[in-house]
């Protein structure tokens, strides 16, 4: 009888994650934005590299 207050709430939760995800409409991420900001961090931290510290 306990594992009815564990598994009924996973399944309704898991049921309206699919349901607004379904309504929503996700799409993926835009991955040449995000490789975009990848390439300027690696730009940013090779300057600090080179910046001649102690």
């Amino acid at each position: 009888m306990i594992w009815l207050f564990i598994l009924i709430p996973i399944i309704l939760v898991a049921g309206m994650a699919i349901y607004f995800e379904k309504k929503s409409g996700m799409t993926p991420p835009d991955l040449t934005d995000h490789a975009m900001k990848i390439n300027e961090a690696d730009k940013n931290n090779n300057v600090n590299k080179n910046s001649g510290g102690s």
